[in-house]
């Protein structure tokens, strides 16, 4: 299957742990919601934070008074993911980052 187009649909600055007196968020919330028709993948990117290329994080969903599910794990830079149309997802318990990090999350679109 062959993509027409990448559409960056969101950009998230991440510490390199998680924010003092939470357990897993390292970074304030994104929206995929708005996301273009055709979109059949979503395509994660880690700039910066030491070697991006080692760096994996989860994606999480901000749910007030309920706990928040794991949407995925393990997400390295490059990995394209099933889509997901969600507003308060988080960067959560990144590894392997010496510094912040920004995560820019792409609509694979065919």
């Amino acid at each position: 299957m062959e993509t027409k187009a990448t559409v960056e649909i969101a950009r998230v600055r991440s510490g390199k742990e998680p924010q003092p007196g939470q357990k897993n968020r390292s970074s304030g919330n994104f929206s995929t919601e708005n996301l273009p028709t055709g979109t059949k993948y979503l395509k994660w990117e880690v700039i910066g934070g030491g070697d991006p290329d080692f760096i994996s994080f989860n994606v999480m969903e901000d749910k007030s008074a309920a706990t928040d599910p794991t949407h995925f794990s393990g997400v390295l830079s490059g990995n394209r993911t099933s889509v997901i149309s969600k507003r308060s997802l988080y960067i959560a318990n990144p590894k392997n980052a010496t510094s912040e990090f920004t995560v820019i999350v792409s609509a694979m679109v065919q």
